[in-house]
């Protein structure tokens, strides 16, 4: 039997697997109310009705939601564990409202999506803030921007952060990141453009400020995040 007698097999087994994982997950965390009513609610309605995030110590980067509102908690555990394109929707929405902003002041921005490591993806199968930055171009109808996907590398991984400690998650944060030279060399003459980095959700805020310091020391000075949460 050659390989390509296999690929369909292959394909159909993962699919039936993927099926049967979101039965299972579904049935062990059944949708909340506070899931049901953030994804029942319009982008727009969210916007108006979710408190947002306080101000926190760090000058690189916001944030636009309050992680406090358990709608916004929910929303955050859809997104990243369920793939929830209703999530990435409203997500995306709140984004592209703050970029709106920055753009009419900055000009053409590059939207770069937080990356993760090759071994998060095959854990999870998608990169959460890549499905934001697809329904932030989706909407794109009035910002100037590039979304670079590959220029920004997760260059190592780390231990989940769930059950660390302030100070455990700034060490582990370190050297986390890398710029991707052949990308780079094609966006020498736009070094001077406005940077945003998005992600889902900052806590203490070190993953994002490494992200940043990467890119301020490959030319990008004008480097900042964004996040849906904090």
């Amino acid at each position: 039997m050659c390989a390509c007698d296999l690929e369909p097999r292959v394909f159909w087994t993962m699919a039936f697997f993927k099926a049967v994982c979101g039965i299972f997950l579904d049935a062990l965390f059944p949708i909340s109310p506070a899931e049901q009513e953030m994804l029942s609610m319009q982008p727009e309605d969210i916007w108006k009705a979710v408190a947002r995030a306080r101000n926190f110590s760090r000058k690189e980067s916001c944030s636009i939601f309050s992680y406090k509102d358990e709608r916004v908690r929910q929303l955050i555990w859809s997104l990243k564990y369920k793939k929830s394109r209703q999530a990435a929707r409203i997500g995306g929405h709140a984004l592209h409202r703050i970029l709106r902003l920055y753009s009419s002041v900055a000009g053409e921005l590059i939207v770069i999506p937080m990356p993760i490591t090759k071994q998060r993806r095959r854990e999870r199968g998608f990169n959460q803030c890549e499905l934001l930055a697809d329904e932030i171009e989706k909407a794109d109808q009035d910002i100037h921007m590039k979304i670079a996907n590959d220029l920004l590398i997760r260059a190592r991984h780390k231990s989940r952060q769930t059950l660390k400690t302030r100070s455990e998650r700034l060490e582990s944060a370190k050297e986390l990141f890398a710029v991707n030279e052949k990308t780079l060399s094609g966006l020498k003459d736009q070094q001077d453009r406005l940077v945003i980095v998005i992600d889902d959700v900052i806590t203490t805020g070190s993953t994002m400020n490494e992200a940043v310091t990467a890119l301020r020391k490959a030319g990008f000075e004008k480097t900042f995040g964004l996040s849906i949460a904090h």
